[in-house]
């Protein structure tokens, strides 16, 4: 990736999450050290470079993307294809000659996590020193931009040739945040993307129009520097055209994904097209299960008590054996 450095959701669910080891830090005194960052760079494209380590094992989809493969002999239906196409959209990956991976990324949430990897920003560095000094001393400290009234600002150059970069060249994060809880021995970490309000003129604004990403980190193995990989991760993103999503990871015990797509159209599943999707890939079993439903609302009201419940129709509600599609998957050795 090229780059020169010049210059309202809430998260989904409780997490309780997985780097390199832990480095020596300074001491960070427990003060909040959140300063607006203002970074410009030539892409935003995140890609392998030879010579260097690999970077898109540390993108979002990189396991799902390939996890949805069929194993020799199975029949997923067409649902990986479109899964992959509606992620390229969403997401801006750029397929490989054989469909199965991608090749680069361009969207604010790995942007964002990739600028954090690789140690270009003070402030997010001192974040995370603060964090190592919080867990051990054990007194827990947050590293909070709202706190402090700061915002990341990213803007893209590459081919403005001088002029006003586009409403996509511009990333804008309101909320970044490092939290420690030493009593739980865990590390937490949140962001929140909002995009801005694309041109009249453009007829293909990007789709992502906000997105909230947060994650748990395990202290024993958290790092001042490089890339951190959480224990599990959640990820809730709005679309301009083509509804909600949601993801939940987990890259401990039962390592698997799950993504789930609200209010949309577009994928055909059985000769139908739903407008929620929930798909299951489990990386240690190989197994991928897609959930899918029409007009079911996610809770039902009881007509005499007025209670409410899970809507066990809902695709958010399904159980295994109510699949509408159930298949083995290639391995995924890294993830193991």
């Amino acid at each position: 990736m090229r780059h020169s450095c010049i210059f309202a959701t809430v998260p989904l669910f409780a997490l309780t999450l997985a780097g390199c080891g832990p480095d020596d830090s300074s001491d960070s005194n427990f003060i909040n050290p959140a300063t607006s960052v203002a970074l410009t760079f030539e892409s935003f494209d995140i890609q392998n470079e030879d010579g260097l380590p690999p970077v898109l094992p540390q993108t979002i989809f990189y396991d799902f993307y390939r996890g949805v493969e069929p194993a020799d002999g199975e029949d997923d239906e067409g649902i990986a294809t479109q899964l992959r196409e509606r992620l390229n959209t969403l997401m801006g990956l750029t397929p490989s000659n054989d469909g199965t991976r991608y090749t680069s990324a361009r969207n604010p949430m790995d942007f964002l996590q990739h600028v954090i990897s690789s140690n270009q920003v003070d402030s997010f560095n001192r974040g995370r020193r603060l964090m190592r000094d919080s867990m051990n001393s054990g007194d827990p400290a947050t590293y909070n931009t709202p706190d402090k009234n700061a915002q990341i600002h990213f803007t893209e150059t590459d081919g403005n040739n001088g002029t006003e970069p586009e409403p996509d060249q511009i990333w804008v994060y309101p909320l970044l945040d490092w939290t420690s809880n030493p009593q739980l021995n865990k590390i937490f970490r949140s962001f929140q993307f909002i995009a801005r309000a694309p041109d009249q003129n453009d007829s293909s604004p990007s789709e992502i129009a906000s997105a909230f990403w947060s994650g748990r980190f395990a202290n024993e193995s958290f790092s001042v520097s490089g890339y951190n990989r959480p224990e599990f991760a959640s990820l809730s993103f709005t679309g301009r055209s083509l509804g909600h999503g949601e993801l939940f990871q987990e890259f401990i015990r039962n390592k698997s994904d799950m993504l789930t797509f609200l209010d949309t159209s577009g994928i055909t599943v059985d000769g139908q097209e739903p407008d929620c999707i929930r798909v299951r890939v489990d990386y240690e079993a190989a197994e991928v299960r897609v959930f899918t439903s029409s007009g079911e609302d996610p809770t039902i009201e009881d007509d005499e008590t007025g209670e409410t419940s899970p809507n066990p129709a809902h695709c958010g509600n399904q159980q295994n054996g109510n699949e509408a599609i159930f298949y083995q998957s290639v391995t995924i050795d890294e993830r193991q």
